[in-house]
Order: structure tokens, then C-alpha cells, then sequence
């Protein structure tokens, strides 16, 4: 038997110890320098930040990073291959990382297993599932079989099966096999499917991302039956919640997971009720629609700031979101009926820096910690990728202003790490200001007196292209509601004018007079025959507007014309496409305008 060069390296190291000259035996360089790395390497540890090329321990093997992380207790080297390589034994043998290997002391064994791939098909056209095989042998004996997906590991064993549900599945899928010995040496081989399944995607090729607000079911009526599906391509569910200690928590437990629904079996021990037992039935009737979790909004983004300031924290924070949402591990609720309800997340910080309400914790240093959270994120969703084999979804809803988008944040290394980014241009005006204006122009407007600013949707997606963001990744935001004015003085039909705030669709004794109008509320008030108010389209806003000089009321709004002029924008300029808010304002028109030019 051949001896092992790790015992020769031993006895290398030992002669230079005690101070022998260079004349001592000779060995392999790359066997020395293999286990001088591992003699090196740190023990794996829970909570440490791992930097892509970090070597570390575990279990009498060496592993190198792939995926910069912070690690948690059960994401080991050895259970999640999508953030660590296997380099082989860390004592006792050379690292075998796929290069053949030698004997590790096995007797010299430097034979391969010979492996096999099959799929049950090639090529797919209808819904359905998928089975790969894998063969392996050897002269010594496998020790270890790995299937992969697109490079990623999905399986230990020589079978893995999946379903592919509807044409968002669309692509080339190259899956691979592994067969290890125990010398290390590695068999490999790969084959490719194809799955073309008919039906979409639609025709430009644009996402219509809507937002689903949990209170929607209450006085508004709007429940997840009254989302048409067909007209959408994703849902944002607003909102999760941040605790003060730094969870995801539920927005509205009533609502998202105990609100009876009529199902079989809702109320027995363990079951899942609520909106998200509803959108899970709805995407099993309407595959390709997608489903993510909205954390924070205007009310629940106070603790951001501290969440993202560290890396412990950042961890922390990011794996209660996804073991809540993604792994549906939901207070009283079993996995196993929990999971499956989002296809990813959306993060709504507002805002990093500063802005908000009074009362949300905020640094400078927010610039950068955005960016290190939804790495973060990423880090943790490919992780869970990597044991699913289900892609997740990252998203955020950023702020329009283009000093936010310069200054704020790092929105090119933002967009680097996410699929897209939904723009809230909308909010640029309202009765927050003493003049009335247009909340969401799509152009900049001559004489409105916040145009050097940037502050129309122009301004903020040509910021964004200037600092780098791809087209395809700017989701235009696009609002179902409109925001009014009173006391509005007889003069340019309002436009421009001093105002206060009036009382909305939906204003209280609590919520104080906002002037925020549902699209539906105007159309059926404000635009009806008689009613006194005179409708404009201004055609450097592309907005409506309405005003009435009795009541001195007016209010800015999208419209059908306006969707169609802003649809056309997004066409024109190859943008990702549109991001509304949100789906209970609307009578239908708007979204059927968006869906006619965009699906």
C-alpha cells in the first residue's frame, strides 16, 4: 500500500520543527499545500460571516464558501451544499473537489465511479412532474451520490422528481450527477431538459405586480376571491411586521392565518386558515401567479434600521422571514400545511437614512446595511433553493425621490442582488403640501413648482437608469387612488393652487383628513354626470384631475387614459413593467387597462 501524503506531510512538517535542512524526502506540492489549508482552516461555527473563499472544518472535512453568508445552526456544510464545497477529507487525504482524487490511504485507488443519467423526459410541453435517475459505480464502492439542478445540489441519493406547474417555469434545465469513492475521487456526468409549456409568458414580457392589504377584508369587503388572477402575474401581500426585538412577525394574525374560509379540514390541530390559505388555493388554480410577503410600509418600518446594522442581527432578522414566510412556520400552523403560500419577499423600508414616521430608527450607515440586508436575503433564499429546488423571489419597493436614489442607498448594488425593484412613484405631492400638484406625473410639468426636484416618474426612472439599474428590473409604480386638496381657489382650474387637506374615501376621527381617494370612490363621485366637478387630462402629467370652484375641491388621479399613456412608456423605454397600489381602490377599468397592454 502506498503511503498516505498526509502522513508524509506530517513527517514534512515534524522534520521542519525541529530545524532539519530541505534535503528530507520530497512530495507533491499541491498534497502539502491541501493539507497546510486544512491545518489552517477555522472549525465551522453558528453565526460567523463567511466571505466566498473562506475554508473551514467540519466533521473531519474541508469545505470552501461559494456564497457569502452568515451561518445559522442547521445550514452545516455538510446539509447545504449551495453555500459550501466539499474539498474532501481535512485530515487523512488530499482534497478531492471533483478532480479525481488519489488513494487517501485507500491503497491507491485512483479510479472514478462510472455514472449514468436519465430523465423521464427531455423535453416538456404540458404540466406535469419530472424524474431524474442516476447510476453509479465502482471498483472500490460510492460512497456519496449528489444530484444537481442548474449546479445546484437538490438531492443526496440517486432520485429526484419535481413538478413544473405552468409556462413561468420556462427554460433549459441542466442537471448533473456526483458519485464519490472513498478515495475521492469524483464521477460526473450531465444532461439537459427542456420545458416549453404553452400559455405565456405574455407577450411583452412585463410583470403586473398588485398589492393585497390584509385589513382589504374588513370595511373595504375585498377579499382574495375578488383577485382576478389571470390579469396578474404577482401579488404583494401587505404587510409583515417587524418586532422590537427583530422578527418577522404576522401583520394581522386574524387575517393572514386563522380567518375561517369553508375548506375541508381548516379547523383541525394544525391546519392553515386565512388570506393565506386562500392565495395558496388560488395559485393551485393559477400556477403562474406568484405570491410574496411585503415586511414593514409606511407604519411597521421602524426597526429597519437596527435590524440591518449588523451582521448577527441582519441574520437573524432575515432567517425569522424566512422561516415564517418561505418555510410557513406559522404560529399553531404545521409546516408542512404552511409552506407553500409565497413564491418570495419584498422589502418596503421607508426609508433608509431617513424620512418616515417619527420614531423609526435610522443611521447613516442605512446606505450600506440596505445592501448587506438583501444579500443577506439572498443568501437565505438560495440556501433554502438549494434544498426545495424552488427559486425564490427578492424584491423591494423603493422610495422615487432621486436624492434617495443617489444618496440613501446603493440602488445599482441593490439591483445587482435583487430580481427587481418596484419604484412608488406615486406620493410625490399631497395635501402633506399647502399646493395642489400632481402625486404621479409621468412627465415633468411646466410651471409645477417641484419639478427641479425630479419629482415625477420620469425623473425617478431616469435616475435609476443613470446609475446603472437594468431596464428590465424597474417596475414602474402606478396609483389606484388620488390625492385632493379644498379650499382650492378659482384660478388655472386648481392646478397649482393653495389647498388643505380634505377628508378621504377612507379617513376617520383617527386617520385625520389625508385627502387619499380609491379610484373607484372618484370615478363614482367625482366623475358622474351632475355632480359639479369638471374632469381634465393634463397632457404633460398624463394625469387626471377634477375640480369643482363651488366646493373648491380638487384631486389628481391615473385614469384609464393615463394607465394606457404610462403602459406605453414602459413599453417604450423596455422597463420591467408595472407596480400598483392597490388593488381594493379600483372598480376594475385600471387594471384591465394594464393587463390589455401589458399581458
Amino acid at each position: 500500500m502506498r503511503r498516505s501524503w498526509w502522513a508524509s506531510g506530517l513527517i514534512a512538517t515534524a522534520l521542519s520543527v525541529v530545524g532539519c535542512d530541505s534535503e528530507g524526502p520530497s512530495f507533491p506540492t499541491g498534497d502539502l499545500t491541501a493539507f497546510q489549508e486544512a491545518a489552517l482552516a477555522s472549525e465551522w461555527a453558528v453565526g460567523v460571516t463567511y466571505a466566498v473563499g473562506t475554508r473551514v472544518t467540519y466533521q473531519g472535512r474541508l469545505y470552501e464558501c461559494r456564497q457569502p453568508h452568515t451561518s445559522q445552526a442547521d445550514w452545516t456544510p455538510a446539509a447545504v451544499p449551495a453555500l459550501w464545497l466539499d474539498l474532501g477529507p481535512s485530515s487523512g487525504g488530499e482534497p478531492d473537489g471533483g478532480s479525481g482524487g488519489t488513494d487517501a490511504g485507500t491503497g491507491g485507488d485512483v479510479t472514478a465511479p462510472t455514472v449514468g443519467l436519465n430523465a423521464s423526459s427531455s423535453r416538456i410541453t404540458a404540466a406535469g412532474s419530472l424524474s431524474v435517475m442516476a447510476t453509479a459505480t465502482d471498483d472500490v464502492g460510492v460512497t456519496r451520490v449528489e444530484l444537481l439542478e442548474n449546479g445546484a445540489v437538490v438531492a443526496t441519493g440517486t432520485q429526484f422528481s419535481r413538478a413544473f406547474t405552468g409556462w413561468e417555469q420556462n427554460g433549459t434545465y441542466v442537471y448533473g450527477v456526483r458519485a464519490y469513492d472513498a478515495a475521492g475521487n469524483v464521477g460526473t456526468t450531465t444532461l439537459t431538459v427542456v420545458v416549453e409549456i404553452p400559455g405565456g409568458p405574455p407577450p411583452t414580457g412585463k410583470r403586473i405586480v398588485g398589492y393585497f392589504t390584509a385589513w382589504g377584508i374588513y370595511a373595504r369587503n375585498y377579499q382574495v376571491s375578488n383577485v382576478q388572477p389571470a390579469k396578474l402575474t404577482h401579488i404583494n401581500y401587505a404587510f409583515s411586521n417587524i418586532s422590537p426585538d427583530g422578527r418577522c412577525i404576522l401583520g394581522d394574525p386574524y387575517a393572514d392565518i386563522d380567518k375561517g374560509g369553508g375548506w375541508q379540514g381548516e379547523w383541525d390541530p394544525g391546519a392553515l386558515r386565512g388570506n393565506f390559505r386562500a392565495f395558496k388555493e388560488l395559485k393551485r388554480q393559477h400556477p403562474h401567479l406568484k405570491l410574496l410577503i411585503s415586511v414593514g410600509g409606511w407604519s411597521w418600518s421602524t426597526h429597519f434600521s437596527t435590524v440591518a446594522s449588523s451582521p448577527a442581527s441582519r441574520a437573524a432578522f432575515v432567517k425569522s422571514c424566512v422561516d415564517l414566510y418561505i418555510r410557513g412556520q406559522y404560529p399553531g400552523v404545521t409546516p408542512a400545511n404552511g409552506e407553500g403560500v409565497f413564491d418570495g419577499i419584498d422589502i418596503d423600508w421607508e426609508y433608509p437614512v431617513g424620512g418616515g414616521l417619527p420614531g423609526n430608527s435610522n443611521s447613516p450607515a442605512d446606505k450600506q446595511n440596505y445592501t448587506l440586508l438583501m444579500q443577506e436575503f439572498r443568501s437565505q433564499l438560495n440556501a433554502v433553493t438549494a434544498q426545495t429546488g424552488k427559486p425564490y423571489l427578492l424584491t423591494i419597493a423603493t422610495g422615487a425621490s432621486p436624492d434617495l436614489l443617489e444618496n440613501k442607498q446603493e440602488t445599482k448594488k441593490l439591483s445587482d442582488v435583487l430580481d427587481w425593484i418596484n419604484v412608488m412613484s406615486y406620493d410625490y405631492h399631497g395635501a402633506f403640501e399647502p399646493t395642489t400638484n400632481f402625486h404621479s406625473a409621468l412627465n415633468r410639468v411646466t410651471g409645477d413648482p417641484g419639478a427641479s426636484a425630479g419629482f415625477y416618474t420620469e425623473g425617478s426612472v431616469s435616475k435609476m437608469l443613470q446609475l446603472g439599474v437594468p431596464p428590465a428590473k424597474i417596475v414602474v409604480g402606478v396609483p389606484f387612488y388620488g390625492r385632493g386638496w379644498g379650499q382650492v381657489p378659482n384660478v388655472n382650474n386648481g392646478l397649482f393652487q393653495p389647498g388643505i387637506p380634505i377628508m378621504g374615501t377612507w379617513d376617520d376621527g383617527t386617520s385625520g383628513p389625508t385627502g387619499v381617494f380609491d379610484f373607484k370612490d372618484i370615478k363614482n363621485r367625482f366623475e358622474r354626470a351632475g355632480s359639479g366637478y369638471t374632469k381634465f387630462f393634463h397632457p404633460e402629467a398624463k394625469q387626471a384631475y377634477v375640480f369643482n370652484p363651488s366646493t373648491g375641491v380638487w384631486i389628481g388621479y391615473d385614469d384609464v387614459q393615463s394607465i394606457t399613456a404610462k403602459s406605453d412608456y414602459i413599453l417604450n423605454n423596455n422597463l420591467g413593467g408595472a407596480m400598483f397600489w392597490e388593488l381594493s381602490g379600483d372598480d376594475g377599468s385600471l387594471l384591465d387597462e394594464l393587463a390589455r397592454k401589458l399581458r
